[in-house]
C-alpha cells in the first residue's frame, strides 16, 4: 500500500484561506492545523500571570 503525498499550500494560499475561515489555523511547512480555542479559565489565568509579572518589574 502506498501513501499518497500531502498537498504542500504556499503561504500565500494559507493567508487566503485562513482570511475567509470561521476558526484560526496554524501554517507549518506547507501544511495547515486547526488551533484549539483557550477556555475562559486559561485566559483568566493568563492575566493574573501577566499582571504579577508587571508588577514585579516594575
Amino acid at each position: 500500500m502506498s501513501l499518497q503525498p500531502k498537498p504542500r499550500l504556499t503561504p500565500e494560499d494559507y493567508l487566503a484561506l485562513e482570511r475567509s475561515a470561521d476558526f484560526k489555523s496554524e501554517y507549518f511547512n506547507g501544511e495547515i492545523f486547526a488551533m484549539t480555542g483557550a477556555s475562559e479559565s486559561h485566559n483568566t489565568i493568563v492575566v493574573n500571570v501577566s499582571s504579577e509579572i508587571r508588577q514585579q518589574l516594575r
